[in-house]
Formats: C-alpha cells, sequence, structure tokens
C-alpha cells in the first residue's frame, strides 16, 4: 500500500476513534459525571395572582409528580397541587421563587427546574371589596332596610345599591336576613393561602356583651349572628364566581347540633292576612307571631314573627321580590346560639362559635379572621387552595331570640389581611 494513502487512513482511523471517546464522555454537556442538568422553566408573575406552573415534558397518564422546594427570597407564598403536573402559585412579597418537579414515569426519572420571578402589580390594589355579584337575602327584619328598598325596586337596582353599600374602603350594613339569606362579592386580585397565617376578614357589626348574668359560661357572647363563609377562586379565568365553591370550616361545623345540607322554604305573607300579635318585652310588642310560615327539609316547621323594634320596615319580605310566592335556601345550619340569660326573656345572649364565620365576633378581634386553609369541599374533604377571588356569605342560623327577633347575619365589607399588612397566626 502507498504510504501516503496508509497515513492518511491511520488518519482517518483515529479521528473516528476521537469522536467516539467524545460522545461516551458527554462531549461538552458540562458535566464531568455524565448526568444532564436539569430543564429550567421560567414563569413571570405578578404579587397577588394565581400562576399556574408545570414542567415541559411529555409523559404518560400514569407518571407521578412530586413538587419542592429549591430556593425562595420569601416565605410569603402559595404552592400547591404538588403531587401534579401543573401546580398552583402565588404570592404576596417580590422575588424570585425556585422549585424542582421530580418525575417518575415507567421506571424512568428526571428532573426540571421552575424559577418564577414575583413583580409588584402595575396598578395599586383595593384590600377591601371591588364588586358585589349577587344579594339575596331571606325575609328578615332589615331587608328592606339594608340596604334600603323602596316600591318598584328591581333586583338589579337592589344589587347594585347593595354595591355603593359595600364596595368601598368604609362600607355600610347589609343585612342577609334569616337563614340562607346569601351575598356574593369578590376582589381586584386573588388573596393569597399563605401558610400558618389568616388570610382575610369579613366585616360585621358582632360585639361582646357588657354584662353576662352567666358567670359560668365557656364561650364569649353578646350579639354574634354567625354567617357562614364560602369562598373560590377564578379557575377558569372569566372574571366570575362561577367555579366552585368551598365551605369554611369554622368551630360550629364541629358541634353535634349542625345540621349538613339543610334547606327551608319561605311563604310570602298575605298582606290581607289578620295578624296574630303576641304581647312583648319593653316596649317591643309582637305585632305578628305568624307572620311569615316557613317549613324545612328536617320536618319542621314555623314563622318568623314580626315586631315594632328599632323603629324597622314592618315588610320582612323582600320588596324586589314582591310576586315571588316562595323562597328556598340551602346550607349548613349551625346550632341556636341565643340564650335568654334573664330568664324573663328581656336579655337574650348570643354566644359566639370559637372561629371561621362573618358577624361572629367584633371586626378587631383575631377571631374575626379567616385562614384560607380551613375550607372544605361539598363532601367535607379539607382542600388546599393557591388563593381566592370570590367569597359568598349566608347566615347559618334558624333561631328566634325573643324580642330581638331572627337572627339575622350583617356585613359591611371584606379585607385582605395581607394586602393591609396584618399578621394573624392561625389556630
Amino acid at each position: 500500500m502507498d504510504k501516503r494513502l496508509l497515513k492518511c487512513f491511520r488518519t482517518l482511523l483515529f479521528a473516528f476513534a476521537s469522536i467516539a471517546l467524545t460522545n461516551c464522555s458527554g462531549g461538552d454537556s458540562g458535566s464531568e459525571t455524565g448526568v444532564e442538568e436539569p430543564q429550567t422553566n421560567e414563569y413571570k408573575a405578578q404579587r397577588f395572582t394565581i400562576t399556574a406552573i408545570s414542567p415541559k415534558t411529555s409523559t404518560s397518564a400514569d407518571a407521578v409528580y412530586n413538587w419542592e422546594i429549591e430556593s425562595v427570597s420569601s416565605e410569603n407564598y402559595s404552592l400547591v397541587n404538588t403531587t401534579s403536573k401543573e401546580a398552583l402559585f402565588a404570592a404576596t412579597a417580590e422575588g424570585t421563587y425556585e422549585f424542582k418537579v421530580v418525575i417518575t414515569d415507567k421506571g424512568t426519572t428526571q428532573t426540571q427546574k421552575v424559577t418564577i420571578a414575583v413583580t409588584a402589580e402595575t396598578k395599586e390594589l383595593k384590600s377591601y371589596i371591588a364588586k358585589v355579584f349577587e344579594f339575596k337575602p331571606a325575609p328578615g327584619q332589615f331587608v328592606n332596610d339594608l340596604p334600603v328598598a323602596n316600591d318598584g325596586d328591581t333586583a338589579e337596582r337592589i344589587l347594585t345599591r347593595a354595591n355603593s353599600y359595600l364596595a368601598k374602603k368604609n362600607g355600610d350594613l347589609i343585612s342577609l336576613g334569616a337563614f340562607g339569606g346569601y351575598v356574593v362579592f369578590g376582589f381586584d386580585h386573588s388573596i393569597v393561602n399563605l401558610k400558618g397565617k389568616r388570610d382575610f376578614r369579613v366585616l360585621g357589626n358582632a360585639f361582646w356583651a357588657e354584662a353576662n348574668p352567666n358567670p359560668n359560661s365557656e364561650l364569649r357572647g353578646g350579639s354574634s349572628e354567625a354567617g357562614i363563609i364560602m369562598v373560590s377562586y377564578d379557575k377558569n379565568k372569566n372574571g366570575l364566581p362561577d367555579d366552585e365553591w368551598f365551605e369554611i370550616e369554622g368551630g360550629g361545623h364541629k358541634m353535634e347540633k349542625t345540621i349538613r345540607n339543610y334547606e327551608i322554604t319561605y311563604h310570602r305573607p298575605d298582606p290581607n292576612k289578620i295578624p296574630v300579635p303576641g304581647g312583648g318585652t319593653g316596649t317591643v310588642l309582637f305585632t305578628d307571631m305568624e307572620y311569615i310560615y316557613w317549613k324545612d327539609n328536617q320536618g319542621k316547621e314555623g314563622f318568623l314573627a314580626q315586631n315594632n323594634a328599632y323603629n324597622h320596615s314592618l315588610e320582612y319580605w323582600p320588596k324586589w321580590l314582591k310576586d315571588q310566592a316562595t323562597i328556598t335556601f340551602k346550607g349548613t345550619r349551625l346550632p341556636d346560639n341565643a340564650v335568654d340569660e334573664s330568664g324573663n326573656g328581656s336579655y337574650f345572649v348570643q354566644y359566639a362559635f370559637l372561629y371561621g364565620y362573618a358577624d361572629n365576633a367584633p371586626n378587631n378581634d383575631d377571631d374575626s379572621a379567616i385562614d384560607i386553609d380551613w375550607a372544605m369541599d361539598q363532601n367535607g374533604k379539607k382542600v388546599q387552595l393557591p388563593a381566592i377571588d370570590f367569597v359568598k356569605v349566608y347566615n347559618g342560623l334558624n333561631q328566634q331570640a325573643g324580642w330581638l327577633g331572627e337572627t339575622s347575619t350583617e356585613i359591611m365589607g371584606a379585607s385582605d389581611l395581607h394586602l393591609l399588612g396584618e399578621n394573624i397566626p392561625t389556630r
């Protein structure tokens, strides 16, 4: 063989061997061990928003995911769905948040990193209610006063009026009437579910009694008219409260006499019916003991009694529903909490449930603040929510407290504790 041809052949053989060795050693991967660095996925988000994060990979339906913390610039964040491909993230503080997700699929394992750069919001956020979406009170003493309802008003006009009462920094009282009456409202941002902290507060007019004739009471009492709270986040991102609702489980939910899936129907009173007066207490008279008939799904029935207390309207049926014969409400009924501590009907104390409700404890009390982690689904199972966008409050009590009349939840607003900088530990 020609010497020059042999030399060329040897040179080519050496080059092929070098390439083979380079490929076996990992080439220019930058790893001496031959293990590839995890892929990093980058996201950008603003404070007080929910961001869906996920790895960029094709996997089977049987793949298992496990999200873990790598490095975070603040503990003021929420990460849920940590065993799903898509996790949900939200934060109240600017900074960089790094997580990794370990993916196991058909015997193989891979790791990917996710980095979220959180920046300040582009517009100033409101710590209070931005919009009332629905207002449907049950019959009650104040439903035509709080807010004011006039003859001829429509449901749309009353909703606008409810917005004028609640959608502002310093709200005015609205009444939800008897059991089941409710209001639905939302914020201009997501209220983040921070671990170990309470997240928001619904404002009411509850107060503690200045004096209680019962020195042995174990619960705090005064005027506590508990409204049950439900929460939702805007999963479909359409800006409307039409996603799944979750109920906040407060202290009263754990009591023996609590009734789940309670249902009650109120019947509009005949304006020509003859009142059945029933005496009174002091200057408060019962003008009609059989004013509004109700029947529930527990085999019970009764009446909302009409009285002349507080100079309220004597019309308990919502004026904008004057042509509706019945109104039905469903929900969780809490145990009666009103006790006649005087023994003669002159002094009632409404005892507060330990925590978890609206209009249950005064607005400056820690137990009027709510932790989103108390949320549960319709089967009573605890759920993990990254944040919430909407709140529903409904009256959870079906009782009458003597001359005070029916127990009715009142609210005057709601606030985001994190946006206000309030730091209240959870229970």
